[in-house]
């Protein structure tokens, strides 16, 4: 049997988060704690920036909380980046290159559970050279110290915004 690289939650999130979610990067993606991601175009993201830095919003919080209860997380630590999440804004004309992340904790294995909040073209994951067709509200969940993951070009007018939430388990 193929070992599945990603599993899709279908409208993880309704329409009114991913709109709450949206917003909060949307009004905030000019601030000094969204910075350069470094994959290949102009996109931001917070990933780089400090706790001190930033304040999420609950929503983002009550989120990651819900996503641990669905997918029963027993984590082991966090990555590093602000407690565990990123807001991400990629332009049109933005790609992210094919890459694998760290094992942040020593022992563990890192996933990321992505949710796509805006009505962007393109932009879809990349797993192991294989896209993914993901839609707003949708949540992807993948072992990112494992696979060698990116995205697509955003195309059209709109941003693709996005917020990644970090787990690190056994």
């Amino acid at each position: 049997m193929k070992e599945s690289k990603i599993k899709i939650y279908k409208n993880f999130l309704n329409q009114k988060d991913c709109y709450g979610l949206f917003k909060w990067i949307f009004l905030n993606s000019r601030e000094s704690f969204f910075k350069n991601a470094n994959m290949n175009g102009n996109r931001v993201t917070t990933r780089y920036s400090s706790e001190d830095e930033i304040v999420y919003p609950q929503l983002a919080f009550e989120t990651r909380n819900r996503i641990k209860y669905k997918l029963n997380i027993k984590e082991k630590g966090k990555p590093k980046y602000p407690y565990g999440m990123v807001a991400s804004c990629a332009f049109p004309g933005d790609t992210c290159y094919e890459h694998k992340d760290p094992i942040w904790v020593e022992g563990t294995r890192t996933i990321h559970c992505n949710i796509v909040c805006s009505d962007s073209e393109g932009g879809y994951p990349i797993i192991e050279g294989e896209e993914y067709k993901v839609n707003k509200g949708d949540m992807w969940v993948y072992d990112v110290s494992k696979y060698n993951h990116g995205s697509n070009e955003v195309k059209g007018t709109l941003p693709r915004t996005m917020w990644i939430f970090g787990f690190c388990i056994e």
